[in-house]
Order: C-alpha cells, then structure tokens, then sequence
C-alpha cells in the first residue's frame, strides 16, 4: 500500500481566483488566434448567414438540421452592422450566397461570428472548475481546468461558427445543474436547471440525450423524499419538476419565437421512419397539437432522414457507407492528448483507493454521459468528426482532475515535478496552433500520421485555404492546379486554379486538400464558380506521391515531375503483372 505523505497546502481564494483567469486567459488567446486565422470552414458558411435570416425574418425553415440558438448569438455583430442578404436562398445554399454577395468582408464578419463563440468554450470553462472542485478540491479543478483549457479539439471547434461548442457548454452545465438540485431541491435550482437544458435543446438536437439523465436525477430524488418525507415530499419534487420542463420548454420555444408550437401533428409531412410511426401512432387524434416549435420538430425529422442515409466513412483505413460502431471510442483514442487520457485512467484508478466521501453520482452521471456519448454516436452513419461528441472532453478533463490526490504520496520536490511536467505536457498539446482542428496526439502520429487513421472535420475541413494563397504569393505562383474540400470557393480568395487532371497524374505543381488524397467523395468547386462531384479515388492516385509541403495538416502541396511521372507508371505496370 501506497503511503499516505502530506496533503497539499491550501490555495487562497485571491490565489485561486488568479488561477482561473489565467488559464482562461490563456484559452481566450489561443481561440482568439484560431478565429482570426482559419478560413471559413465546411460547414460554417452556412451557419452565420443562416442565423441572421433567423434573427432578422423570425423564419426557422431556412435550414433545420440544427437548432437556432448558437447561429443567431453569431449572428449579432451582422444584425447590428445592417448587413445585406439574400431573402430569396435556402438551405445551405444560404452561405455560398452570401459570400459572393460579399466578397470583400465576409471574412470580416465571419471573424467577428467567430469572436462572439468564444462565449461558449469560456463558460464551459467555469462548469469546468466548478464541477471538478466540487468533487476533488480546488488543487485537482485547476488540474482539471488545465487539462481543459489545453486541448486543441475544444479550442479548434470553439472557434468556427458551428452548434458544437454551444452544445458544449449546454449539455456539461446542465448536467451539473442537475446534481446541483439533486443535492439541495429548491426552486430556483429546479429554475436554473430548466434553463440550462432549454438553451441545451435550442443549440444541437445531440443535446436530447440530457433527458435521461434529468429524469434519472428525479426519480432517484424522489425516492429519497419519499423516504424522508413521504409523499408531500414526493409531491414537491414533481412540482419542481414540472417547473423546470417549463423552464426547458420556454427557452426552446422563445428561440423559435413560439412558431408553430400549435401546429396538429397529423399536418406535419415527416421523411423519417421514427417520427412518422409516432404520427401513425397517435392518428386517432388528428388535432393534437405538437406543443412544441414545429421547426424543431422538423428538424429532428430531418437530422433522422440524413442519419438512417449511406455515408462515406474513414476509420484507421478501411471505408464504410454505414459506419463504424467503435468510430467514436478511436477518435478519442487518436484525437485526446496523451496526458489527459493517462490522468483519467489514473483518476478511475484512484476512485477505488480514495472512495470515502466521493460523490459517486457525479461520477456516474459523468462515466454513463461518456459511454452513452460515444455509443450512441457510434450508432449513426453520420460519422464525420470527434466535433459530434466534443462534450466528452470537458467531462473526461473534470474527471481526470481527481489523479492529484495521486500527487500526495510523493515528497514537496517529487510533487513540483510531476505538476512541472504535467503543466509542460498540456502546454505541448498546442505546438500545432492555429491548426488545432487537424490535432492528432502522438499514438496517432500527429497531424500527417492521422490521415491514415481519420479525415473530414477531425483533419480537413477547409480551413486552411488562406494558408495556400500566401504560399502561391510567397512562391510567386499566379496559378494553381487545386482540388480543394471546403465550401469557400478559391476564386474569392484570388486564387487561380484548375482541376487536377482525374485519376491520372501529369507533371505539375498541385495543391489537394487531404480528405480528397484520401479518396473521399464530395462536391467540388470548379473555376468558373459552379460544381460537380467527385468520385471515390478521383485523386487518390496523390497518395503515390510526396507532398512538399502540408499546409496546416489538411492541403498537400506536390511538385510532381517526369520522373515522378515514371516511377508511378512503373509501379503500375509491377501491380498489374
């Protein structure tokens, strides 16, 4: 048995306080960095300009795939500038819209978008601490806040205008609310929770796995007041209760603008198999209304239509159209840095020796978040990125906290240099700033060595285009043979290109985004503005070849020449006999 040494000084609360700034200061600069270097990402260029229409119209079937809440808050800076739009877009045509409608600012407002997200991974930041001190002390939350802070998938993803950060922040403040009112059920904690599982469901639909746990937390209360107190007790729980469904259902329907939350669910014309046996179910009742904003509703139906489709996925190379049930439990393996995966498996090791006084709902509710997370992502066909489970590191960093205990069986010295080396460690997870999107850790073999592991959104998703157009400057190259992922079309950005020839080389100088050297299928933009597809291994034939330069981690710049050319014709020539 390990000895037990000295515990470790406690911090003052001006000390602690100073802490905590820090750290998040040192989050803040490094997203404020990515923001205002990466270039508009896949999806983000329908998010913004979608959430003004939101803001501006009160219209919510623009785009229904994600709820509102995150695109509007983005969207302030563009509503109070009196930023023009096209009224007459939908869907995700909405963004390449209004990026040639604004040619020489979209940047501009995409950055100030991007500026205001940062609201998000901050405030996560602070359940962070909160949660983590709760727990272990306020040693182990700056732990946990550091852990946090460091990890480049919070702060890649934090710093594009999409849901994901916002569903963050949603789901682990929610979940801590909820243990909050399981300690103490009073009514402005039953208040508080509702109101955070309400802005939970208004900015990703990931978020309605909340529900669960929210029923879970009442139940077990009420079991415990009904010990304590009988069925008053009892009583008082379910009024609470309903009180904090209010709560979730307002701040739903008050991001929709209360739209359709009358509409009958018989009129309702639903694709997805689930929601239309819920309609049949309830057919005998033609007039009931949904309660519920009609877009949201629609949306779920249209996320479920999109999820049950056939989807190109990569995963440690080998392709899928359905998916692969452990594609989450290895994104975490490959993406998650080194020292937060070692601290967290140390943690769940030290629970069994230090179990008095731990509060062991926090940490089931924090274990079952993680594993029904990666499950019931790992279910879906949609396998795009770690972005779909981002929440997952937060909870992984506030449990990992708990390893400091480990730090009191060593000496005052032994102690300073574990936490030197911990602190040396975190900060090392970085390095690739402001490219934090293509992180890989080191197992994976960092950012060029992931490729061969996972693509789309984890690796490549468009944001390094900027990043090209200053090396063509720097090359003096007026023009470029590019094949390029993202939904920003180079034109805008000056740049000069063709296609690579299809699946077969010529000599040249090529710059191709990863996802497609890769083999992915997707939607290509031409040089005169319109796009066609491009087939599985279209330019997969790059792969022969070395790059010169990897942008980012997610654009390979080749120089290929005659003898490139020969060499490949002579390996093909060896694999045909």
């Amino acid at each position: 048995m390990l000895p037990e040494g000295t515990p470790l000084r406690d911090i003052s609360p001006r000390s602690e306080l100073i802490c905590v700034v820090l750290l998040l200061t040192l989050q803040l600069g490094f997203c404020l960095h990515a923001a205002l270097s990466l270039t508009v990402t896949h999806d983000e260029i329908w998010h913004l300009p979608v959430g003004l229409r939101n803001l501006r119209e009160g219209r919510f079937d623009i785009e229904t795939v994600n709820p509102p809440l995150t695109r509007m808050w983005g969207a302030v800076p563009l509503a109070l500038g009196n930023v023009t739009i096209d009224p007459n877009v939908t869907g995700q045509d909405v963004g390449r819209k209004f990026v040639e409608d604004h040619p020489g600012d979209f940047q501009f407002w995409y950055r100030w978008g991007r500026v205001l997200h940062l609201i998000w991974p901050l405030a996560t930041g602070i359940v962070v601490y909160l949660w983590s001190r709760r727990l272990w002390g306020t040693h182990a939350a700056l732990l946990s806040l550091l852990l946090y802070v460091t990890c480049p998938n919070v702060i890649g993803y934090s710093s594009v205008v999409t849901p994901d950060a916002g569903a963050m922040f949603g789901f682990v403040a929610t979940l801590l609310a909820g243990l909050w009112w399981r300690d103490r059920p009073e009514w402005k904690r039953a208040v508080l929770c509702g109101t955070l599982l309400g802005i939970a469901l208004a900015t990703k639909f990931t978020s309605l796995l909340l529900l669960p746990f929210i029923v879970l937390i009442a139940g077990a209360l009420a079991v415990r007041c009904a010990k304590q107190s009988g069925w008053r007790g009892v009583g008082r729980i379910a009024v609470q209760f309903a009180i904090m469904a209010a709560c979730s259902w307002l701040i739903l329907s008050l991001n929709y603008r209360m739209n359709g939350i009358t509409t009958p669910l018989a009129q309702l014309d639903f694709q997805s198999e689930g929601l239309k046996g819920i309609q049949q179910l309830f057919s005998s009742m033609p007039s009931l209304p949904i309660l519920v904003p009609r877009d949201y509703l629609l949306g779920i139906d249209e996320q479920r239509r999109v999820m049950a489709g056939q989807h190109p996925v990569f995963l440690n190379g080998q392709w899928s159209l359905e998916g692969f049930r452990s594609y989450f439990f290895f994104a975490l393996i490959y993406k998650t840095p080194h020292v937060l995966q070692l601290l967290f498996i140390l943690s769940l090791l030290s629970i069994f020796r230090w179990r008095r006084g731990l509060r062991w709902w926090d940490v089931a509710v924090i274990l079952l978040s993680i594993l029904l997370l990666i499950v019931m992502a790992g279910q879906e066909s949609l396998q795009l990125g770690v972005r779909y489970v981002l929440m997952v590191f937060p909870l992984m960093a506030i449990l990992a906290g708990g390893a400091v205990k480990l730090l009191n069986v060593f000496s005052a010295r032994a102690r300073q240099m574990v936490m030197g080396t911990i602190v040396v460690l975190s900060l090392f997870s970085l390095r690739f700033a402001p490219n934090h999107l293509a992180y890989f850790n080191e197992w994976a073999g960092g950012p060029i060595g992931g490729r061969m592991h996972l693509i789309d959104s984890n690796l490549d998703w468009g944001q390094n285009l900027h990043d090209l157009k200053r090396e063509m400057d720097a090359r003096g190259l007026e023009s470029i043979r590019l094949a390029y992922f993202g939904t920003i079309p180079p034109s805008v950005l000056g740049i000069q290109y063709d296609l690579p020839p299809s699946r077969s080389p010529e000599p040249g100088t090529y710059a191709v985004s990863v996802n497609f050297v890769m083999g992915r299928p997707h939607g290509i933009t031409l040089a005169d503005g319109s796009t066609r597809a491009v087939d599985f291994e279209e330019f997969g034939y790059f792969r022969f070849f070395q790059p010169v330069k990897t942008l980012g981690g997610s654009i390979d710049l080749y120089e290929i020449t005659e003898e490139d050319l020969q060499e490949y014709n002579a390996a093909l020539q060896q694999l045909s006999r």
